[in-house]
């Protein structure tokens, strides 16, 4: 078992855990349990609709374009 003071969500986050396992930190069968003691959630979801806007997407290109060219114009008069 554990001995440090991490949060144990945090030792068994699904990001890090695989590396605990190995470190020794938490075993397998304890990442386990945790899984099998998760709760349905999916009550909780909520349904959203994205819709991909119609801008021209060389809008913010061209943005950039003018930064470096002010850039430019100040480097050739300094």
């Amino acid at each position: 078992m554990r001995k440090d003071s991490t949060p144990r969500d945090m030792l068994l986050d699904r990001r890090v855990v695989e590396r605990n396992i190995r470190k020794g930190i938490v075993t397998r069968e304890e990442y386990d349990t945790f899984l099998r003691e998760l709760g349905d959630a999916s009550e909780n979801a909520e349904s959203i609709t994205a819709r991909l806007g119609e801008e021209d997407p060389v809008e913010a290109d061209d943005e950039i374009d003018e930064e470096d060219d002010e850039e430019e114009t100040d480097e050739a008069e300094g």
